[in-house]
């Protein structure tokens, strides 16, 4: 046991002095800020003024439609963002005309109100290819927005009654858990929360796992491993590694939680923002660390065994890249799961171990996992770890002499036998 430990305390530290470790901790926020960073620019710039072209087909409206696009659409300055031209068209000439005024770009869109707009609803938006989507549906919700109000007023009623059937209702929304007690539910912690956990556990793994085989293989390369396999059995050698690799997986997450903890502080005194330090350390983020722990420990355990197999780096990335994919898997099925977290994905997911950690992260705070199914899906990954670390030493004992060589998969099925 002493040597283990003496094993996990050189991994740990060695660990911490990789500059490869402190890129694994920080690069899933620069990724995010590199993502979040580009939209906030593009959502606070003000869009560019536009030319846009109305063909009212016989209502009579133009006036009335450009001045409703006008009010409704004004940038920071308030100034408009649109400047409107009228044209007319017949049916043998609209199609051409249409296509004149765009291509030669006398507007950047054409909006067609078609005969007897008010009764079909009917409109017709056509735009340069260098308009964005945000463009159009900007437009979109302006005209319909403009036709209901058209409709409310064809019915006779005033701009008092058309306020108040348009006024938004307050909805509050409760979750009932099974005390029978009623909690007001707030879906952005509920979702948000395992989510940006769960994404920083796959950004951890992901971000890590280069780090952690190469350092087994260049152990292995310089021949460091045959030194220490005279004085320390395989079984405390790999679960020396283990642990201190795993021990770097906690200081990871506790960094995690301290950066989680400021952005809270500060956003909750954003009033906009309505998420606070308590609605995020709630009680269930004991359960995501641990989990989270176990994760790094479960992928941890599987590298170090996947180093022992081979001589060079570039041969075990093909492995790792395969591993990758599992640990990315919850990242794509978790928008299915958020729509019906009582998908047949969830529990079958949970019962595969490279996939248990992340999902019990989605159950526990989108589906109040109960606590029997919390420790228990916990004991499961720790006799994985336990299992994977004790296949991977018998593994280590032979690989660990072997050089030059292609390790079959025959050959690995024959020492786990042995």
């Amino acid at each position: 046991m002493n040597n283990t430990l003496i094993i996990a305390q050189w991994e740990l530290k060695r660990g911490l002095r990789s500059r490869a470790f402190l890129v694994s901790i920080f690069m899933p926020f620069v990724i995010l800020l590199f993502s979040i960073v580009p939209t906030f620019f593009a959502l606070s710039r003000s869009p560019d003024e536009k030319n846009i072209g109305i063909i009212d087909q016989g209502n009579g409206i133009y006036g009335e439609i450009s001045d409703f696009i006008t009010h409704a659409n004004m940038n920071k300055d308030g100034k408009p963002l649109y400047t409107f031209f009228e044209y007319a068209s017949t049916p043998l000439n609209h199609d051409t005309l249409v296509h004149t005024l765009i291509r030669d770009d006398f507007v950047s869109i054409v909006i067609v109100v078609l005969p007897d707009y008010l009764r079909n609803a009917q409109f017709r938006i056509y735009h340069h290819n260098k308009i964005g989507i945000e463009e159009v549906s900007r437009l979109q919700q302006t005209l319909k927005q403009y036709n209901m109000e058209k409709r409310i007023f064809s019915l006779g009623l005033t701009k008092q009654d058309m306020e108040y059937v348009l006024q938004k209702p307050a909805i509050g929304v409760y979750e009932i858990g099974k005390t029978g007690d009623a909690t007001q539910s707030n879906l952005i912690v509920k979702y948000g929360v395992p989510g940006v956990f769960l994404w920083l556990l796959v950004m951890g793994i992901v971000m890590s796992s280069s780090m952690l085989i190469s350092g087994v293989i260049e152990e292995r390369s310089n021949r460091i491993m045959e030194i220490m396999m005279s004085s320390v059995r395989p079984q405390n050698l790999m679960a020396g590694k283990i642990i201190g690799i795993g021990m770097l997986g906690v200081i990871q997450i506790c960094v995690y939680l301290l950066i989680i903890l400021g952005v809270t502080l500060f956003s909750s005194s954003i009033p906009s923002v309505n998420i606070t330090p308590a609605d995020v350390f709630t009680p269930n983020i004991i359960w995501y660390f641990i989990y989270f722990i176990l994760g790094y420990f479960m992928y941890a355990s599987l590298y170090v065994s996947l180093g022992s197999l081979y001589d060079n780096e570039r041969e075990a990335q093909q492995s790792v890249g395969f591993l990758s994919l599992f640990a990315v898997l919850p990242i794509m099925l978790i928008q299915p799961i958020m729509y019906n977290p009582t998908t047949p994905l969830t529990p079958i997911l949970s019962f595969i171990p490279l996939t248990t950690p992340f999902m019990m992260i989605l159950k526990i705070g989108m589906l109040s996992a109960s606590l029997w199914e919390i420790l228990l899906m916990m004991l499961y990954l720790l006799l994985w770890i336990i299992g994977i670390t004790l296949a991977g030493s018998k593994i280590f004992r032979t690989t660990i002499l072997m050089y030059g060589k292609r390790v079959t998969l025959k050959e690995i099925i024959l020492w786990l036998k042995s």
